[in-house]
């Protein structure tokens, strides 16, 4: 089962790595994961989390791109992780990213 904070290869436009972000609860009972799709494109944005390569598994340097915030049917998701979980700080750095992306500016 998929948990929250590790990286999973996910069939979206193509077969790429992707962080899971929904919590582990939820992805038990659901029939969907919520997930941030990574590239190894690097342009800079505040939405963006660089990712070494390494971190979590990736097998090139990547970046987390939090705009693309996107619900994936479980099939698509291959059921293990590529390696460890992401830290926590590596999590936070991914929630505000998602929340710049949507707008959300918390005070």
């Amino acid at each position: 089962m998929p948990e929250r904070g590790y990286v999973h290869w996910v069939q979206l436009d193509k077969r790429r790595p992707a962080v899971v972000v929904s919590p582990t609860r939820r992805n038990e009972l659901a029939s969907d994961l919520i997930v941030v799709p990574c590239t190894t494109v690097q342009r800079p944005m505040a939405w963006h989390v660089h990712l070494g390569r390494g971190e979590g598994g990736l097998p090139r340097a990547s970046v987390a791109k939090c705009e693309q915030l996107v619900t994936v049917p479980k099939e698509l998701v291959s059921p293990a992780p590529l390696g460890p979980e992401l830290s926590g700080q590596r999590m936070r750095e991914i929630e505000r990213a998602i929340m710049r992306a949507v707008g959300i500016f918390p005070g």
